[in-house]
Parts: C-alpha cells; sequence; structure tokens
C-alpha cells in the first residue's frame, strides 16, 4: 500500500522506503510526512526536552479541554499495562524517596478526613475476616509475614507487600486474614494481582 492509498484509507502508517539509520523499523512511516516513525520519535523528543515550558503548558490546555477524555484514555493505559505502570511507578519511589514522602505528607495532611476514613474502613474490613479461633501462633504468624516484607523490601532495594491469596474485598469470593491465605511477594506483583484470585489458587 502506497502513503497515497493508506492516507486515503485512514491510516496514519504505511511502509516504504526503509530508513538508513533506522532500518529496524522496516520502512515504517507517517502519512502526514513520510517520515520514518523512528526519526520522528526521536525528533518530537528532542522538541520537548528544548522546549520543556511549552510541552507542560500543551499538556495542562489538553486536560482542561477535554478532562475526562484524557483520564478515560490514562485509564484504559494503566487496565492494558498494570505490570509496567507498577514497575515505573515503584522505580519512581526509590529514586525519588524523599520527594515521595514529603509529597505523601502534604497530601495526607489536606486530606486527612478521607484518608482516615479510608484507613478505618480497611481496618475493620480486615478485622471483619478475622476469625475469631485464631490462635496466639497464628497471630505471631501474622506478624512474621509483615516483619519479612519490611525484611526483603530492605535487602532487594524494592517493595514487598503481604497479599492475601484469597482478597479479602473479592468480587467473587473473600478470603480470611489468616496467616494460611498470606503470602509475601513483590509490591509489583500484588498490585498486579489487585483484588483478583489467581488460576490455580
Amino acid at each position: 500500500m502506497t502513503r497515497e492509498e493508506a492516507f486515503i484509507a485512514g491510516h496514519t502508517r504505511y511502509f516504504g522506503a526503509v530508513c538508513k539509520k533506522h532500518p529496524e523499523a522496516n520502512g515504517e512511516r507517517g502519512t502526514a510526512g513520510a517520515a520514518c516513525v523512528k526519526c520522528s520519535l526521536e525528533a518530537v523528543k528532542r522538541y520537548h526536552a528544548k522546549h520543556p515550558d511549552k510541552r507542560k503548558a500543551q499538556s495542562i490546555k489538553d486536560n482542561n479541554k477535554n478532562p475526562e477524555a484524557r483520564s478515560a484514555i490514562h485509564k484504559t493505559w494503566r487496565e492494558a499495562n498494570v505490570a509496567y505502570d507498577a514497575a515505573r511507578k515503584q522505580q519512581y519511589r526509590i529514586a525519588n524517596l524523599e520527594k515521595v514522602k514529603a509529597t505523601y505528607k502534604q497530601h495526607y495532611e489536606a486530606n486527612y478526613p478521607r484518608m482516615l476514613a479510608k484507613r478505618n474502613k480497611q481496618h475493620a474490613d480486615r478485622l471483619k475476616r478475622t476469625p475469631v479461633w485464631l490462635t496466639s501462633d497464628d497471630h505471631w504468624m501474622i506478624e512474621q509475614a509483615y516483619e519479612l516484607a519490611v525484611l526483603r523490601t530492605k535487602m532487594f532495594g524494592f517493595a514487598w507487600h503481604v497479599d492475601h491469596v484469597l482478597p479479602l474485598r473479592g468480587k467473587l469470593v473473600s478470603g480470611l486474614h489468616t496467616p494460611y491465605n498470606m503470602q509475601v511477594i513483590p509490591g509489583m506483583e500484588n498490585l498486579r494481582k489487585g483484588n483478583r484470585v489467581q488460576h490455580g489458587q
């Protein structure tokens, strides 16, 4: 398919002559300017690096123009890239630990009633899912699970979470807050799992 045919058909890209600089692109080009997609991406990155203020202003303008659409786009992307998004956020937190702490503290203080209500709800949910027949050994094992998560976080340099194999607030089935329903896993895996039950469990 030629560039003209692709343009008439409504396609934004087509395959033409292979770019000498980016042969791995296999000749993929944009129908608007016939430029190599890799070269175009590099040009955009150079422009953004040279004009960060313009990029920020345009981003704010786009968000204000149609915030609902932008929010829907971001939500769709996050749902389709849960693991990548979690890893990216985790890397940022590790690289900007003090900044993240300060931001969280500021957000917590500015939204204290809502944050307190959320924390209390989570605590209440956990209590409701904690059976009365747990022994002192069971409670000790629960504490050990959380201590292990903290230890692994310090050892490996990235977050580890105490995950409930059967989630406490699952949509189809809910588990109990017991040591037999717990596992210590990387935070990225826990975020990807969410309130879902993994197959085979």
